[in-house]
């Protein structure tokens, strides 16, 4: 059981933190040799939950239509596919990937580098179908261990010139169609534990409090320190491979 609530501590502190949950989950299960799939998608249920009602204003606007939200289902629609593609393709390369610590040590670095050039992306614009295409490509990417998808789509609704706060709503409205297509893949692993439902709540709690903690970080513009994180583990996670 402990081993199962650290999981779900590692979750929370890292998947809205652009650190990659699933590539320290990966990295720390390969550890402990503990592969299984489903508890980890479990664990992104419940980061799904805390994200909804986080945005849950937003969530309310889209489902009722209202005027200024309306062009938002396009572009979260445009942002989602190329994850739903991409996924679809190359779902055993994914899933083997989350055994290779020269992988994870690659694609931490690669997140530090994305995460760090975000010190630099600052030009006004507004979102449109173009800049939420982009920004699906990135998250795309991100269903690689080791590479953030919260540090993706941040980054590059950035790098699209979106202002701070709607790169990181947009973001986390992302996240639900997303979990939820990647728990509806893993439910023929469906099982049942009392271990599997406390990882849940414990994973719900933290998530909402990091996803805070998270907003208030992009808001103050300190969003690239991360990528010194990401390039340390990075490099532990290399250092794993060769030594």
């Amino acid at each position: 059981m402990l081993i199962e609530i650290l999981l779900a501590v590692i979750q929370a502190a890292t998947e809205f933190l652009p650190v990659s949950s699933s590539g320290h989950l990966a990295l720390f299960s390969n550890i402990i040799e503990k592969q299984d799939l489903f508890f980890f998608t479990v664990l992104h249920l419940a980061s799904l939950f805390a994200v909804m009602i986080f945005t849950r204003k937003e969530i309310f606007k889209l489902i009722s239509f209202e005027k200024k939200y309306k062009k938002y289902w396009v572009y979260l629609i445009t942002a989602s596919l190329p994850a739903v593609f991409f996924g679809f393709i190359f779902l055993d390369l994914i899933e083997t990937s989350f055994s290779s610590f020269l992988f994870l040590g690659l694609a931490f670095i690669f997140t530090g580098t994305i995460l760090f050039l975000t010190k630099y992306a600052y030009k006004p614009l507004k979102l449109n179908f173009w800049s939420s295409l982009f920004i699906g490509l990135f998250q795309a990417l991100a269903l690689f261990p080791g590479i953030s998808r919260s540090g993706m789509t941040i980054s590059s609704g950035l790098f699209s010139g979106l202002n701070k706060e709607e790169a990181v709503k947009f973001s986390f409205l992302l996240f639900v169609p997303l979990s939820i297509g990647a728990f509806v893949l893993k439910l023929g692993s469906f099982y049942f534990s009392y271990t599997l439902l406390l990882s849940f709540f414990i994973c719900l709690f933290l998530s909402w409090f990091f996803l805070n903690l998270l907003y208030i970080i992009v808001k103050k513009g300190k969003f690239w320190m991360f990528s010194l994180y990401c390039f340390l583990i990075g490099v532990v996670s290399l250092w794993i491979y060769f030594f």
